[in-house]
């Protein structure tokens, strides 16, 4: 029985520009370390899909059917930082030679949380004539593409035709990333006094169906500063979804991080903004339900690295072992669990209604009514309110009677700390130096306030392994060690409370003394 083909990725690093008047391609032979230029033209035809409301593009994300050219595949191009993107390939044709006329499902999966759940159907058809110039090194090393692209488009349900030419440099994949930067300069360089500029497209699709976006409305500078925040996370979040189906290292944090951050942020300004509590608890859920995976991922490569602590190849070996074993029992459950949760309905009907309140910030009522009132050091008086509340519990682990209370009160000043964090975040624009100075000292403080919970879930699963019937004598005797160890870690953390509040604290009150 054939194989069902999987997904690969790449990826690419790519700069767009467009030419001016009569301004034509320069000569690139001479740059740094070319040995030739090897020129041919090759014919293309793509496909774009997209929900009605564009909602991929929306998160500058296309799904593709190229045909033609060395590529040709179902393509998913997702943005990976500075004329970065991370290219998904699915092959044309399926197990049985077959070239599929729908974007297959192994893609549409991976982009459920972005869609929102919701269809893609054709939304623009692209037919480019490229002259390819590849740039090559001494040892016939892919350098560079550059391409002069003749591109012909129309959108999903149009006749009319839109035309254009532009320019893409994409460097060889074989470069590092110093070396990557120096040649695509050197490039641009020439470019530029050719009359060569960078497009204002960030692709081709959305030069197509760019102006059917929605455009951001008009805000004041605080509603601004918090809509631009929690959009920026919402989008993070969107990225994290895809990268948790793809059992990407650390995707789970960084969805978790991401949502802690869309919380934290609409319970500071709940009342600037008259919010409800609906969304703050559904993120408290969604959170709560990826908790176990990200958890167990911390914790096995925590416990694994210190097994070197243990003295004897003996204890090691067994306790390593056991370890092992416990752990890759637990994670495997975790991920379902985790990957059951994005497949729900409740978590889109949760992305849904972060939309709605990112897009409708500030145009409800009673926000309104206020609006005039609501200056931006009104919501740095939020976080002063925020910062009062975490004093207070800081101020109680002093007066924890056992070490158990202690953790318990450790741990909500912790999450206290991470909210104002966040808090601070977003009104970074206030103050771009100070709060820069002032997260610095946060980072500090958190992760002290981290490696203190990380021994505390640390010790909570060393005793459940200890629980586990069938131990030999080395690996009981293993695992105590480490139990004492973690015991001396959180000591030595939870010593460290309160002047590292104390200075992060000091730090933060330059917002509103």
């Amino acid at each position: 029985m054939p194989q069902r083909p999987t997904v690969s990725s790449a990826t690419e690093t790519e700069r767009k520009y467009t030419a001016g008047g009569s301004a034509s391609l320069p000569d690139l032979t001479g740059l740094p370390r070319v040995s030739v230029v090897e020129v041919d033209t090759v014919e293309l035809s793509a496909q774009y899909y997209d929900t009605a409301d564009l909602r991929l593009l929306q998160s500058a994300i296309t799904l593709r059917r190229r045909e033609g050219g060395d590529d040709a595949g179902w393509h998913v191009k997702l943005p990976n930082g500075a004329d970065t993107r991370t290219e998904l390939h699915f092959p044309l044709a399926d197990a049985d030679g077959k070239s599929a006329d729908e974007p297959p499902a192994e893609l549409m999966n991976l982009l459920v949380g972005v869609r929102r759940g919701l269809p893609v159907s054709l939304a623009a058809l692209l037919t480019t004539t490229r002259h390819r110039h590849r740039i090559r090194g001494k040892d016939e090393t892919l350098l560079a593409e550059v391409v002069e692209d003749d591109v012909v488009a129309v959108r999903g349900g149009d006749d009319e035709e839109m035309h254009w030419q532009e320019i893409e440099v994409e460097a060889g994949s074989s470069l590092g990333r110093g070396d990557r930067s120096t040649l695509l300069d050197a490039i641009e360089e020439r470019l530029t006094a050719a009359g060569i500029v960078r497009s204002p497209s960030p692709s081709k699709v959305h030069r197509v169906l760019g102006d059917l976006l929605p455009a951001a409305p008009e805000l004041g500078e605080a509603a601004r500063f918090l809509r631009d925040y929690l959009a920026r996370e919402l989008h993070a979040l969107e990225l994290s979804d895809i990268a948790v189906r793809r059992n990407e290292p650390d995707a789970i944090h960084s969805m978790r991080k991401a949502s802690r951050r869309i919380r934290s942020a609409l319970q500071t300004y709940a009342d600037d903004f008259a919010l409800g509590d609906a969304l703050v608890d559904e993120l408290r859920w969604f959170g709560r339900r990826l908790s176990p995976s990200r958890d167990l991922e911390v914790q096995w490569k925590r416990l694994a690295g210190h097994v070197d602590e243990i003295p004897g190849d003996r204890h090691r070996e067994a306790t390593k072992s056991r370890i092992d074993e416990y752990f890759s029992a637990k994670t495997g459950a975790a991920r379902t669990a985790a990957l059951a949760t994005l497949d729900s309905e409740r978590y889109l009907v949760m992305l849904r209604s972060l939309d709605d309140l990112v897009g409708g910030l500030g145009s409800t009522p009673p926000a309104r009514s206020r609006k005039s009132a609501l200056d931006p050091e009104k919501l740095t008086r939020s976080v002063a309110t925020v910062a009062k509340k975490v004093d207070k519990r800081v101020a109680r682990v002093r007066k924890a009677h056992d070490p158990h209370e202690r953790d318990e009160l450790m741990h909500r000043a912790r999450k206290g700390a991470k909210r104002m964090r966040y808090a601070i975040e977003v009104i970074a624009p206030l103050h771009p130096k100070r709060t820069a100075r002032i997260l610095d000292r946060f980072d500090e403080f958190q992760d002290m306030l981290g490696e203190f919970q990380d021994s505390v879930v640390s010790r909570e699963h060393l005793l459940d392994i200890v629980s586990d019937q069938g131990h030999t004598a080395e690996s009981s005797f293993g695992l105590g060690i480490l139990y004492r160890l973690e015991t001396e870690v959180g000591r030595r953390q939870a010593a460290q409370l309160e002047p590292a509040w104390k200075s992060a604290l000091g730090s933060a009150g330059k917002l509103w003394e």
